[in-house]
């Protein structure tokens, strides 16, 4: 029975090419979503640790409050090699809101050193800046830069770019991070009693890192000490990708939703053309499970398909949105692909292919064997209330016609308005997003990766298309299923202009009064992103209104432009092949 089954799965899936296609691809972009949100932050490790490598990375970084608790620090039990203490003060760029963290090393350091990039680390009397501060005011080796002073200011030449394991891509971490000597040191801040210093040390047992920390801050003053172990750092660089992942995630259950619509659409489509031969199949013993089983099938090796695409996707496309952590790393993220990520996004979008065509088969087969094998197709489906409604209201007959049709299927209208709802409101989550972004004081340096913007439109531009392509499906789904209605109503007189019309104003109200709700559902999508990515709701920023008129002006020509087709080839059947048609 299993084999016939199988058999039964696949059975004419070249005529359903479309279908397939669109399955394929929507569920293709849900899995690449969900491994480039696992894979993003795993590609940044590799640079990160040949990073750490290079510096002699400390395994705890102490910051306290004088050179005797620095010192009192590396002296503990458990440390293998330390540096001298480091002084360190705070200053502002003149004619900037930017700030500065200044390390002053008495001698070179060997434990946390910075990594050239370019120029020179010594810094004599300039000053090394890290390389994603520097990236992000646009300074290079050779410009100078005035700094505050207590009496002033200073300038101080740029002698290199440097980077290092314990900092953050600024201003992910604010202020940033410079070298300068101890001389310029007490030339910026005279006052010693203002300077915090840092001691680097390096431990006998790497992986005792958080213990030591625990153990060197219950023996200091409450408040004036902090350490990050080396795993602090490394998880302080990538989390980088944070907003990249919360994005992706977000994206993942949207795309996921319009799977879920999609994919019913499909099937319960096939089920209603293949009513009698569902019938047949319950009079030879076959079970409704197992007819269920049968479409089920389908959808999922098309799912299976389709994860295998998406998981290579996500893998080669991961480095590229984690480019930006880059900025604070020896080399670019790499492809760290991971088995188990093909798993993780293989397991939600099989459960929501074979939830979806479970919760559309079933419906296909409750009726009697005999009724399927004496009818050509299933009954039609009684008026819903809508439909009874818009024909009482005075609309154009075209449009009254076109909505009764649509709203009897209301299954299929209502997963198809919220297939549409949802791309809208992702549209409205990317206009808000830009209007944040645009809204920033000029001259302040964004905090978001800059290939995360890109992200974004590229995810919409592909829901998008899915959703042009589904409109093009369940329309032409409509014309064949409408194919004798078509043939009466072109020999009681209807233009092909009216006919066409019925099928293109109907889905268009639809799509207006989804993309209606889409504006609302797109705010709040993108406020609960907001807070949960930890923005203030001082700081957030909606899309003016009439960015947000444009969705539904959008949705109307997208709409025109996908049916466009399908109302043509339903006018192009003459009325005697038409009204023979089953």
């Amino acid at each position: 029975m299993t084999g016939t089954l199988i058999r039964l799965a696949f059975a004419g899936i070249r005529s359903r090419l479309l279908a397939s296609v669109l399955t394929v691809l929507l569920c293709s972009a849900a899995a690449a979503t969900i491994v480039l949100a696992l894979e993003v932050g795993a590609t940044a490790r590799d640079p990160w640790q040949r990073t750490f490598d290079a510096a002699t990375g400390a395994h705890v970084f102490a910051n306290v409050a004088s050179a005797e608790d620095a010192r009192r620090i590396a002296n503990l039990p458990g440390v293998a090699e330390r540096d001298d203490p480091v002084p360190n003060t705070n200053t502002a760029l003149i004619g900037r809101e930017d700030r500065l963290q200044l390390a002053a090393p008495p001698s070179a350091p060997q434990i946390g050193k910075p990594v050239a990039i370019d120029g020179s680390v010594n810094p004599g009397n300039g000053i090394v800046l890290e390389r994603s501060f520097a990236d992000a005011l646009n300074l290079g080796v050779g410009t100078t830069i005035r700094l505050a002073t207590p009496d002033g200011s200073i300038e101080l030449p740029v002698v290199g770019t440097a980077v290092s394991p314990a900092q953050p891509r600024y201003p992910r971490r604010n202020p940033g991070l410079a070298w300068i000597a101890p001389a310029t040191l007490e030339r910026i801040q005279p006052d010693s009693t203002r300077w915090r210093w840092t001691e680097a040390v390096r431990l006998t047992d790497p992986t005792a890192a958080t213990a030591f920390a625990e153990r060197a801050a219950a023996a200091a003053p409450p408040g004036t000490t902090s350490f990050e172990t080396w795993q602090d750092q490394r998880d302080s660089a990538l989390q980088d990708a944070a907003p990249t992942r919360l994005v992706l995630t977000t994206y993942t259950i949207v795309l996921l939703a319009v799977v879920f619509a999609v994919v019913a659409i499909l099937v319960a489509a096939r089920a209603s053309a293949q009513h009698r031969e569902i019938g047949l199949l319950k009079a030879i013993g076959v079970t409704p499970r197992q007819v269920t089983v049968v479409f089920a099938l389908e959808s999922a090796a098309l799912g299976l398909l389709a994860v295998a695409i998406g998981f290579a996707v996500g893998v080669v496309l991961a480095p590229q949105l984690a480019a930006s952590s880059g900025a604070t790393m020896l080399g670019s993220p790499t492809i760290a692909a991971n088995p188990w990520h093909l798993l993780v996004a293989a397991l939600p979008v099989l459960i929501v292919l074979i939830g979806s065509a479970s919760s559309s088969t079933r419906r296909s087969t409750r009726f009697s064997t005999l009724h399927a094998i004496q009818s050509g197709a299933p009954v039609p489906a009684g008026r819903s209330r809508l439909a009874r409604l818009t024909s009482r209201l005075a609309l154009p007959v075209p449009l009254s016609l076109g909505l009764k049709d649509l709203l009897t299927r209301r299954h299929r209208a209502v997963r198809l308005a919220g297939a549409i709802a949802v791309t809208g409101a992702a549209i409205v989550f990317a206009l808000s997003m830009q209007a944040n972004l645009q809204a920033r004081t000029a001259g302040t340096v964004s905090d978001v990766p800059r290939e995360l913007p890109v992200l974004v439109y590229t995810l919409d531009a592909v829901l998008l298309l899915i959703t042009a392509t589904t409109l093009v499906a369940v329309a032409l789904l409509s014309v064949r299923e409408r194919v004798r209605d078509y043939g009466v109503l072109k020999t009681i007189g209807l233009t092909p202009r009216q006919i066409a019309g019925s099928l293109i104003s109907a889905h268009t109200a639809l799509a207006v009064i989804a993309a209606i709700v889409s504006i609302p559902t797109g705010i709040a999508l993108y406020v609960v992103v907001y807070a949960i990515a930890g923005g203030s709701s001082a700081d957030r920023v909606i899309a003016p209104w009439w960015w947000l008129a444009l969705v539904p002006v959008g949705t109307v020509l997208l709409v025109i432009l996908a049916t466009t087709l399908p109302a043509r080839l339903a006018t192009r059947i003459p009325p005697a092949d038409a009204l023979r048609y089953e």
